[in-house]
């Protein structure tokens, strides 16, 4: 038999509407009271029945999360922290990593509140025009079809060219997919570009193929057979970076001595590498924050235009970019 509140009300002796407040993380409940009763329903094996509760409010308190994959590191620090931003949200996350156009029909049947949408090989002209549930973006604001969270790529790729420059190195290669769909790669690609040509410098270019460790090792110990080794590269994701770090050392090159690195996502594991490497972007706490508090806005402020925004990246600096020659 399908435990409902009405029992859990029963079985701790306090009324309907202070359990269904407490199962809901009402602030309105004392901390006490509420474990008690959260306690008691796990103990009956209470578990909501969310389309019941859509029916009553119109809200199930849930967030659909459309990601393209998790075994990207990056990708699973930022799902991790907007996990965390989402709970103190008293909203629980469900994430889908099938094609994005599933998962988004998919979510709108489960009729979730709102979609958070990781925008890379998908443009948002491909999404459907409408949508009975508010979407937000993570991408490059450009079609603007749906409210759209990016970050200034350019402004990132010219802070990581400057701190090379300022460190004297000669020739610096941008490692990374080259002439890829997706447009957040095109955008770190175009910046990095842009940046060189203002100083005056010629780019170089390291294509992957690939955006996974495994592809940056294969092409970056292929190209240091074949090419001169530059001063300096910057790598277009962690798992890239990671790749290089890897292909550079079994190549028998030193991070800084013989090659500076600075790469693009600001995620804590570059602190953990052997040698910390300096990265580019916006802090991923930060990023998971604005991403939630955004879309939690878009939720309960449908009246209001949303448009999105684009947000600063910093560098932080360790000893991978350190010029030590």
């Amino acid at each position: 038999m399908k435990i409902t509140i009405k029992d859990i009300a029963k079985a701790t002796n306090v009324s309907y509407s202070t359990v269904s407040k407490a199962l809901n993380d009402s602030p309105l409940v004392k901390p006490d009271t509420k474990q008690f009763i959260l306690e008691k329903a796990n103990e009956l094996g209470y578990t909501p029945n969310y389309s019941a509760k859509y029916l009553v409010t119109k809200r199930t308190n849930t967030i659909g999360l459309v990601w393209p994959e998790i075994n990207r590191l990056a990708l699973s620090e930022l799902a991790s922290q907007v996990n965390v931003q989402m709970k103190k949200q008293h909203k629980q996350m469900l994430l889908s990593i099938n094609d994005a156009l599933d998962s988004i029909d998919l979510f709108s049947k489960m009729r979730v509140d709102g979609m958070l949408l990781f925008e890379e090989d998908l443009p948002q002209d491909q999404l459907p025009k409408t949508l009975d549930v508010p979407l937000l973006s993570y991408g490059v604001p450009s079609v603007n079809q749906f409210p759209t969270i990016g970050v200034k790529h350019e402004l990132a790729m010219e802070l990581a060219v400057q701190e090379l420059v300022r460190c004297q190195n000669q020739s610096i290669a941008y490692v990374g997919v080259i002439g890829g769909s997706g447009r957040r790669q095109q955008a770190k690609e175009k910046g990095f570009a842009r940046a060189m040509e203002k100083n005056s410098m010629e780019p170089l270019f390291i294509q992957t193929n690939g955006l996974d460790v495994g592809d940056a090792l294969r092409e970056v110990r292929k190209y240091l057979k074949e090419q001169p080794i530059p001063n300096s590269m910057i790598c277009s994701s962690y798992d890239i970076a990671i790749g290089t770090y890897r292909a550079l050392h079994q190549s028998g090159l030193k991070v800084p001595e013989d090659v500076s690195l600075i790469s693009y996502d600001n995620i804590p594991q570059f602190e953990e590498t052997d040698v910390p490497i300096s990265a580019v972007g916006v802090p991923v706490e930060r990023l998971a924050k604005t991403l939630v508090d955004e879309l939690v806005h878009l939720i309960e402020k449908p009246e209001h235009t949303h448009s999105g925004c684009e947000l600063i990246p910093e560098l932080v600096v360790r000893r991978s970019s350190q010029n030590v020659r």
